[in-house]
């Protein structure tokens, strides 16, 4: 390789991009979709995101970009706060207003009264079966590419908590209307849960419409539309990206030594001599991020130890994530 290709790639490596966006996603893409355009905006090919939205649904989408790729299993498991509309007294293929009704009843006689009891029952650890109108894989493939050609599988039930369920406002008639907010659980369909709860009224129900307000601390409001990234520096686009360290502010800070940097690059195991500053609350088995004074992330791990307890001649912690 010659001396100014070698230049080149060591520029190219400096000047990557490694950090989480925030993405207002609109009604009528793909997650993919909007992968595919962040990639296309920021021109860097390492992109992905944290957690499918439906292409009818909007709102917040997590997308990680470079190293921070490595930080989307811990991104991924935070809970999520919905918003959307449902509707009782008719039922459709996809359990939303994608899908072709199926049934349809007159729910005049549904009250407020009863549709919050049923709301309560629904709150808390609850059984959950995907729908086939989702991205789950079976078989090498998609779910939704097997429904479109008919077909429908088996698929396992999972338990889901939904931390909340609140009916916010109520609009009724032959089909009344629900608009509701719901804290749920990684892997919570809220397509589902408007079904099951339509079923347990005795008249059914769909999804009209779903927005993601939340992701863990993340909040809409911090997000960018898409049409917003169009035409930005690069040095504008860095702004707008979450640093590694911050893309994960529900785990505690773990800092180390300066010149202990190489040992996390190694593997080496962490010793209390190596530590500079612990949480004051840190117990064995919490995730933690291990980063430098300067607040460079260098890797992601597992206390082996409680912080008020903390051992001088036992390893500290375990790497689940080296990004140095």
């Amino acid at each position: 390789m010659k001396k100014k290709e070698i230049l080149e790639k060591i520029d190219y490596t400096r000047n990557r991009l490694d950090g989480v966006l925030l993405v207002d996603k609109p009604g009528g893409l793909s997650s993919h979709d909007v992968v595919d355009r962040v990639r296309q905006v920021f021109k860097i090919k390492k992109v992905g995101h944290t957690g499918t939205l439906d292409p009818m649904a909007t709102g917040l989408l997590l997308i990680c970009l470079g190293r921070a790729t490595k930080l989307a299993p811990f991104l991924q498991v935070l809970s999520k706060v919905y918003e959307g509309k449902m509707i009782f007294g008719v039922t459709t293929s996809t359990l939303d207003s994608e899908g072709e009704i199926v049934e349809e009843k007159d729910a005049s006689s549904l009250s407020r009264e009863k549709i919050e009891e049923i709301f309560a029952h629904f709150q808390g650890e609850i059984v959950q079966t995907p729908p086939m109108f989702s991205a789950i894989h079976h078989d090498g493939k998609r779910l939704y590419e097997l429904a479109r050609s008919g077909q429908e599988v088996k698929r396992p039930p999972r338990i889901v908590n939904v931390h909340q369920l609140q009916a916010l406002r109520f609009s009724f008639n032959s089909h009344p209307q629900v608009e509701f907010r719901a804290h749920c659980s990684k892997g919570t369909y809220i397509r589902s849960l408007c079904a099951d709860i339509g079923e347990a009224s005795g008249f059914g129900a769909y999804q009209l419409s779903l927005r993601r307000t939340r992701i863990g601390l993340f909040d809409l409001k911090q997000a960018r539309k898409l049409e917003d990234l169009d035409g930005k520096s690069k040095e504008e686009r860095e702004e707008i990206l979450l640093s590694l360290k911050d893309a994960l502010p529900h785990l505690p800070l773990v800092t180390i030594k300066r010149g202990v940097e190489k040992i996390v690059r190694w593997g080496r195991p962490l010793y209390l001599s190596h530590i500079h500053e612990l949480p004051s609350k840190l117990e064995k088995g919490d995730r933690v991020k291990l980063c430098t004074q300067e607040g460079k992330l260098l890797a992601v791990g597992i206390s082996l130890q409680k912080g008020t307890h903390f051992c001088q001649d036992r390893v500290g912690f375990k790497y689940l994530r080296v990004l140095i």
